[in-house]
């Protein structure tokens, strides 16, 4: 059987997951949901956005489980390292930016549970894909050639498995940590009121640090000096003209918060773009990037755009009196 690698590296990439029109969908649903959550303080505007970014990533991670682990795999083991920077992305801008956005607003609780059920799809992806790296996907004779790029490229094997391994697991450890934290029961009263009083038995009072002292006898007035008849004199200085203010009204924390939103995004696209062209994938046989599977991601772009054209629209860069962030 013929290798499917080309001369410099790659298999062919399967458009219908990780071609352009995919990748533009997701960074652009990344980019105006971060932003939308800056800016408005609708929580219509900013759970449908929401909604429509979690079930892509959840599509995207069934159809890469499947598409991977099937008898006859179409997607390759460099389409999952493409879906890997894509889910990252998608994921850390669902719950470290919207998330906590959105958790201040009522009746949201279907949400926290749809993120809950995203992320660990996500992570059950990203697990068996690297865990299974060798002989992942279709042409597994390929997947040597892989490289991942972290500002710099460098062998997906065996170093970036084992990155990307120890990153996986470090944010799974860590939202698996946050989510129990958060759905606890509280301490029972009886233990609290036990670890109130060992406190108090081992901390002695107040009073009881204080050394006892006798108090001092008030220090004696002093005679006050004759006064000196003085004549009062009056100045009248003339007061310097009003420097009229001027308002810009810009709210300057949400400027900042955009252009480290932009800044962190362009890093990741650049990233995941630098990925797909270290990698030399094998040409597509002449057909075009731009097939039925790259033009109907687009369109799941409209939402967010509009929600955020309607919020810049409406505030601008303005503080927003009747925004419900903090």
């Amino acid at each position: 059987m013929a290798s499917e690698c080309s001369p410099s590296g790659g298999p062919q990439m399967n458009t219908d997951i990780s071609g352009i029109g995919v990748r533009v969908s997701f960074y652009l649903q990344t980019l105006f949901l971060s932003c939308l959550c800056a800016r408005s303080g609708s929580p219509d505007e900013i759970v449908g956005a929401l909604y429509t970014l979690l079930f892509t990533n959840t599509a995207m991670a069934v159809t890469a489980l499947i598409l991977g682990f099937q008898r006859n795999p179409e997607i390759t083991f460099h389409d999952g390292l493409i879906i890997f920077y894509l889910l990252n992305l998608s994921w850390v801008t669902v719950v470290y930016v919207s998330l906590p956005v959105v958790a201040k607003f009522p009746n949201v609780k279907l949400l926290h549970v749809v993120s809950v059920v995203q992320s660990y799809i996500i992570f059950a992806f990203a697990f068996t894909m690297l865990i299974s790296a060798h002989s992942f996907g279709r042409a597994p004779e390929c997947n040597s050639h892989a490289v991942v790029v972290l500002f710099h490229p460098f062998p997906a094997l065996p170093a970036g498995r084992i990155l990307c391994l120890v990153l996986t697991a470090f944010f799974f450890t860590v939202y698996t940590g946050i989510l129990v934290k958060d759905h606890l029961p509280p301490t029972p009263k009886r233990i609290l009121q036990w670890i109130q009083q060992k406190v108090n038995k081992e901390v002695p009072a107040a009073d009881q640090e204080l050394p006892t002292t006798q108090p001092e006898a008030p220090p004696q007035p002093r005679p006050a000096p004759p006064r000196l008849a003085a004549r009062r004199v009056e100045y009248h200085a003339r007061k310097p003209p009003a420097v009229p203010e001027y308002d810009l009204q810009i709210e300057w924390p949400l400027v900042i918060e955009i252009l480290v939103v932009l800044i962190l995004w362009g890093l990741t696209v650049m990233n995941t773009e630098l990925l797909i062209s270290l990698n030399h994938f094998a040409p597509s046989d002449g057909q075009s990037s731009w097939q039925f599977g790259q033009v109907l991601p687009m369109f799941l772009v409209v939402l967010p755009l509009a929600n955020l054209i309607t919020a810049f629209r409406d505030h601008g860069l303005r503080k927003n009196p009747t925004s419900q962030r903090t």
